[in-house]
This record gives C-alpha cells, sequence and structure tokens, in this order.
C-alpha cells in the first residue's frame, strides 16, 4: 500500500515541487492549457508579460504549503529565459511564501535529478525516502525514481489530500 499521503503530510518530509502543473495552474491559453506553442513565442511573451500572476495560484495547493516549515519547501523547475527566472522566484515567494534560496531554477529536466541531489546535502538529519519530488510530468519522476532514492509523488496525489 502506498505511504505517498504519510509522507506529504509529515513535517520532517522536504518537499520539493515543480512550478508548472504543479504550483501554478496550467492554463496559460484562452481555451487551452498552454496556448503558446513553441519555445520561441514563450520566450517572447516573457519578454512583455509576467505569467506567473495570482490567478494562477492553486488555493489548495497555497493552503497545504501555508501548514507547512518553510525550510523543508523547495521548488525546482524548469526555465527558458532570464525573464521567466524572474518571475517564478517572485511569484512562489509572494504566493506560496516559499523562501528564495530554496528556489532552484534549471535549464533543463535533466538538471532536476542534480538539484534534488544538492537539496539533499542541506537535509542530512532524515532519510533518502522523506525527500519528496512533487511534479506533474511522469518522465521527471521516474528519472528520479530510477537515479535516486528519493520519493517521488505525481501532483494527482494532492486531489484528496
Amino acid at each position: 500500500m502506498s505511504k505517498i499521503k504519510e509522507l506529504l503530510n509529515d513535517d520532517k518530509t522536504v518537499l520539493v515541487f515543480d512550478i508548472d502543473g504543479v504550483l501554478a495552474l496550467l492554463e496559460f491559453g484562452e481555451y487551452n492549457h498552454f496556448g503558446l506553442l513553441t519555445d520561441e513565442e514563450w520566450n517572447k511573451g516573457c519578454e512583455t508579460n509576467n505569467y506567473y500572476t495570482e490567478d494562477k495560484v492553486s488555493k489548495k495547493m497555497q493552503n497545504f504549503i501555508s501548514k507547512k516549515n518553510k525550510n523543508n519547501i523547495y521548488i525546482i523547475s524548469k526555465v527558458n529565459n532570464e525573464n521567466e527566472v524572474f518571475h517564478k522566484k517572485d511569484y512562489a515567494n509572494k504566493y506560496y511564501g516559499i523562501l528564495k534560496e530554496n528556489i532552484y531554477l534549471v535549464r533543463k529536466n535533466s538538471e532536476k535529478v542534480d538539484a534534488i541531489n544538492e537539496i539533499r546535502s542541506k537535509h542530512m538529519d532524515i532519510e533518502d525516502y522523506q525527500i519528496v519530488m512533487i511534479d506533474d510530468t511522469v518522465n521527471i519522476l521516474t528519472e528520479i525514481e530510477e537515479k535516486t532514492n528519493y520519493s517521488t509523488a505525481h501532483i494527482s496525489s494532492f486531489l484528496d489530500i
């Protein structure tokens, strides 16, 4: 039987969240989840727009995180440009209270393993399984599972929490 929800609710657990589709509702298009079809369109849009606004906040996730020890809450999220770096850091800090020094932004999803290993080095007093990567992309979760001993949770685990 899965113990994922036990881990998510345990105050000792270090929780590592993605942003897009996890802490930011993936509602960027008018009638679609994204709207901008290419990285070039996204990068150009980020030059003049901040897509990470209050309307993208998940109230359920905001409430969940508000009850947690902020020293045990981290972000690892992929970014494509420097504007997105600024927007995501501001968003996570302003709407979720996540410490800016706990926000790791990577250029490739494959770099998430290195980032979570760095987070691990700051929490040597717990077991590997007590570090949980929370993402909406199964490939990322599988890579974490295959290359580390950390736990993984799909965002869908929060539907019933």
